[in-house]
């Protein structure tokens, strides 16, 4: 196999270094949150702002153990109305809840969506005055936020390890914003909150981290150390998934799934991602009902085709779980291509995206995809130059 370390630019430099939040991780970690309360009472924060969905922070049980933690130590109020693909309208009326109580953090139960809406959240009550658009649209700088605590219910974001937050705008786009005021000052990660998850979101939350891993990986800022996590990831999500999928209350499949999320999420929060988060931004910003990682999955094969003849050696690499007769040569493209269908088969991820979109839909995608500030950050970083003709075809081949 070609060695990917030959062609790793040694004259770049590159930070070397882990992400920032203090992350309790290991079944039992909720347990944790009492203590976190307590230093927070301490050092002076007598009210938390409360974010999440309407049901993953009580179907997951983490609210069994927050709430009489909450009880002990603060005063709180609780903004329930997080959706899958949140708007700037969620950030504004999560922060808006924040300033009713005059909170002085904020405490996050769920998946990316809710950790992303509480951390605009934390940096909208942290610079009064602010909207949501003026961070995502108008380039202000967040100088700030309110401490977050995120405790995560899923295994696929990665926000919970990262500086980096989306929301949709009123209009067609899904920006991001990034800034080292978004790690949250605190991380729970307890495999147990997970087992609540439905197999269609099980599957859709691991691809999504399994798309940070092959997007990071592959990226021009890649680093030895992006690209081995990434590859740890990819082969430790493949190695579990399917027993979380049959056995959904397996702690031990979904540790090491929790895992996999949680370094996939530091190799992209050190390097970029690149053409399928900035295509399927395009898909659920024009169609709510797309889950973010089951549309990664779906674009994630057309993706594949376009990117391994750039990255043979890396690509193989990373995919040798699922296609140990890769040997890293361009021309065994069609061969990674099937081998990813064949896997993503057989754990239940869609093949298409026609249940959302058809042909007609194709330019509208493409264009959205062309022109959004997401795309114009992360398109750069792919390892192929990408165009509209190179977008289009990848919605196409993704009908």
């Amino acid at each position: 196999m070609g060695s990917w370390q030959c062609k790793i630019d040694i004259n770049r430099v590159f930070t070397l270094q882990p992400t920032r939040p203090t992350t309790f991780f290991g079944i039992g970690a909720l347990a944790r949150i009492n203590d976190i309360l307590a230093d927070l009472a301490q050092s002076g924060c007598d009210a938390v702002l409360i974010v999440t969905d309407p049901v993953a922070y009580k179907a997951s049980t983490a609210w069994d153990t927050v709430r009489p933690a909450l009880d002990a130590h603060v005063a709180w109020d609780h903004y329930d109305g997080v959706r899958a693909n949140p708007t700037f309208a969620n950030c504004e009326a999560a922060a808006k809840t924040g300033r009713l109580i005059n909170a002085k953090a904020v405490l996050a139960i769920g998946g990316g969506s809710t950790l992303d809406t509480a951390k605009t959240a934390a940096a909208l009550l942290a610079h009064p005055g602010r909207k949501t658009a003026d961070f995502y649209e108008k380039n202000a700088a967040i100088t700030a936020a309110l401490p977050l605590i995120a405790i995560n219910t899923s295994h696929g974001s990665g926000s919970e390890c990262n500086a980096y937050a989306t929301a949709q705008s009123d209009g067609e786009d899904k920006p991001i914003i990034h800034s080292p005021h978004l790690y949250p000052a605190y991380t729970i990660e307890d495999p147990r909150l997970t087992i609540s998850l439905p197999a269609k979101h099980t599957v859709a939350t691991s691809i999504d981290a399994l798309a940070h891993a092959l997007e990071t990986a592959t990226a021009t800022t890649a680093s030895p150390y992006s690209i081995c996590l990434a590859k740890d990831a990819i082969r430790t999500i493949t190695a579990f998934l399917p027993t979380a999928i049959r056995q959904p209350g397996n702690l031990t499949a979904r540790y090491w799934l929790m895992y996999a999320s949680a370094i996939a999420g530091i190799s992209f929060d050190l390097g970029s991602l690149h053409i399928t988060h900035a295509l399927e931004h395009a898909m659920s910003a024009l169609n709510a009902d797309v889950t973010h990682g089951e549309g990664l999955g779906i674009l994630l094969p057309a993706v594949l085709r376009e990117i391994y003849p750039a990255t043979p050696e890396i690509l193989a690499d990373l995919l040798h779980p699922i296609a140990p007769d890769l040997t890293g040569n361009p021309g065994e493209t069609d061969t990674a291509v099937e081998r990813l269908k064949q896997w993503f088969a057989s754990i239940g991820q869609p093949a298409s995206m026609s249940v959302y979109f058809t042909g007609a839909d194709v330019p509208a995608l493409t264009r959205m995809a062309i022109k959004s500030p997401l795309s114009k950050c992360l398109l750069p970083q792919a390892p192929i130059r990408v165009d509209g003709s190179v977008v289009e075809r990848i919605f196409q081949n993704s009908l």
